[in-house]
C-alpha cells in the first residue's frame, strides 16, 4: 500500500514572509509577555533580508525574485514601531526597560533595541521646538508692544483726561458735588482748554448753585468746540442728565435742535429725560425719531435706540395702568404722536 507523505519545504523567502506577516498583526496589541520574542523576530527579519539581499544580488535577473515588496513592508513596520515607540517603551519597563534588554540581548543593534533613546530624542526636539516657539512668541510680544508704544498708545494727555473724567464721574453719581468740582478743577490745571473738563466744571458748579461759575465755564466750553456749539450743546446736555438736572438737559438738547432740527443725539437725550420722568410714550416717539434719523449717519445709535425703544415698549405692556399703546418705529417713523392701537 503506498503512502502519501507530505513535505514542506521553508524557504528563507517563506519565512521572512511569514515573519512579516506575523510582525505586523501582533504590533498593535504587544505586551510585555510577548516583547522580548517579538524584538528578536525583527532581529530575525533583519538577519533574512541581509541574507535574501545578498543572494539576490548574486543571481541572475532571470530568477524571478525579487525582495521589494518585503522591503517595502519592513521599512513600513519600522515606521510603525517609532509611531508606537512611547507604549513599547512602557512595555518595557517591567522587564527593567530597554538598556536592560539591550544588555540581555547583544549585540542588539536594530533600532527597535533603541527606542528608549528614539523617545527621549524626540521628546527633547519637540522641547526645543516648544522654546523655540515661546520664544519667537516673546519676541513677536516685545514688537507688538513697541509698535503700540511707538505709533498707537494713547498720549499721556489722553490717559490723564480718561483718569480725571472717571473720577469726575465716580463723583457726580454719587452726587459728592464739591469732590467733583475738585477733581474737575485739578484736571484743567494741566489740560486748561479741555472741552470735556470745563463743561462738567459747568454742571457742577450749576448743582452748586453758583451760577457766576457755571457761567465762566460754560463760556469757556464752548469756546473750545470752535463754531460747533451743538456738539457743546450735546455734551452739556448729556452731563446735566448725568448730574440729574433734567430741566437743563432738556433745554440743551432743544438748544441743539434749534441749531440742527434733525439732530439724531438730540432726540435721543430726550427720550432719556422723558423716560426718566416717566413719560413713556413721549420717550418713545423721541427714540423712534431717533432710530430714524440715525440710519444714515449712525448706525450705532440707530441700533441702541431701537433697543431703548423695544425695552421701554414691553415696560408699557407689562404695566396694567396703560390703556394704550404706541405703534412700532417702522410704523411711527413720521408720527409726531404714537398712535393708539
Amino acid at each position: 500500500m503506498a503512502h502519501v507523505v507530505e513535505t514542506r519545504i521553508t524557504t528563507p523567502y517563506a519565512e521572512l514572509r511569514t515573519l512579516l506577516d506575523r510582525a505586523e498583526r501582533e504590533l498593535p496589541s504587544l505586551e510585555t509577555s510577548s516583547l522580548v520574542d517579538y524584538l528578536l523576530r525583527l532581529d530575525r527579519i533583519e538577519a533574512l533580508l541581509a541574507q535574501l539581499q545578498q543572494e539576490e544580488a548574486q543571481q541572475a535577473p532571470a530568477s524571478g525574485l525579487t525582495l521589494q515588496p518585503e522591503l517595502v513592508r519592513w521599512a513600513d513596520l519600522q515606521d510603525q514601531l517609532k509611531r508606537r515607540s512611547a507604549r513599547i517603551v512602557k512595555l518595557a519597563a517591567p522587564l527593567g526597560g530597554f538598556p536592560a534588554l539591550r544588555a540581555q540581548h547583544l549585540p542588539a543593534e536594530g533600532m527597535w533595541w533603541w527606542l528608549d533613546e528614539y523617545v527621549a530624542a524626540r521628546r527633547r526636539q519637540q522641547t526645543r521646538r516648544l522654546l523655540q516657539t515661546l520664544a519667537l512668541v516673546g519676541v513677536l510680544l516685545l514688537a507688538a508692544a513697541w509698535a503700540y508704544r511707538t505709533w498707537f498708545a494713547p498720549s499721556p494727555e489722553t490717559i490723564a483726561l480718561v483718569d480725571a473724567l472717571s473720577t469726575i464721574e465716580r463723583h457726580v453719581d454719587a452726587r459728592e458735588w464739591e469732590a467733583a468740582l475738585a477733581a474737575a478743577e485739578e484736571g484743567l490745571q494741566t489740560m486748561p482748554d479741555s472741552p470735556e473738563l470745563l463743561t462738567w466744571a459747568a454742571v457742577i458748579c450749576e448743582q452748586l448753585g453758583n451760577e457766576p461759575c457755571a457761567t465762566q465755564y460754560r463760556a469757556r466750553a464752548l469756546a473750545q468746540f470752535a463754531g460747533q456749539e451743538i456738539q457743546f450743546q450735546l455734551l452739556l446736555g448729556n452731563n446735566r442728565f448725568r448730574a440729574g438736572d433734567l430741566d437743563g438737559a432738556e433745554a440743551a438738547a432743544n438748544a441743539a435742535l434749534a441749531l440742527r432740527p434733525d439732530e439724531p443725539q438730540a432726540f435721543f437725550l430726550l427720550g432719556s429725560i422723558a423716560e426718566a420722568r416717566g413719560d413713556f410714550f413721549t420717550a418713545l416717539e423721541a427714540f423712534d425719531r431717533a432710530a430714524t434719523l440715525a440710519e444714515a449717519s449712525d448706525p450705532q445709535l440707530t441700533v441702541i435706540s431701537k433697543m431703548r425703544y423695544g425695552f421701554l415698549l414691553q415696560q408699557i405692556q407689562a404695566n396694567p395702568g396703560f390703556d394704550s399703546a404706541p405703534t412700532s418705529p417702522q410704523d411711527s417713523a413720521e408720527s409726531t404722536q404714537p398712535a393708539n392701537p
